[in-house]
């Protein structure tokens, strides 16, 4: 699998993972009906479940941040190492072809000829 194929799945499942845990927080409010011991319960229920999703996004994030330091790694080799080659390219065409001094010429007189009439 592609590193850009591995880093969009990473990155949909953390908007998953963070739409899931928007719809949890919406549910928790209490309900007067129940005792306070219930509520407490539901309360405990939905910070053990937001805390699972939090550690969940936390991870994921952690493998998006680790890929994509391993694929900007391997972009920037890839530069670096085409950089070498086109300065090593140059350094040898340098190399090849000696600078050339240019030779003024010097300006010829004309012989004159005798106009005849």
């Amino acid at each position: 699998m592609s590193s850009e194929n591995k880093l969009a799945q990473i990155k949909q499942k953390i908007q998953r993972l963070t739409q899931e845990l928007a719809t949890t927080s919406q549910s928790t409010q209490p309900m007067p009906e129940l005792i306070n011991t219930t509520n407490i319960l539901r309360t405990n229920e939905y910070l053990t479940h937001v805390n699972e999703k939090k550690t969940e996004i936390i991870s994921s994030y952690e493998n998006y941040v680790k890929d994509l330091e391993q694929f900007l790694a391997s972009v920037l080799e890839r530069k670096l190492a085409f950089l070498k080659k086109t300065r090593a390219r140059l350094q040898k065409k340098a190399k090849k072809k000696p600078k050339r001094k240019r030779i003024k010429k010097s300006k010829k007189k004309k012989s004159s000829k005798k106009r005849r009439r």
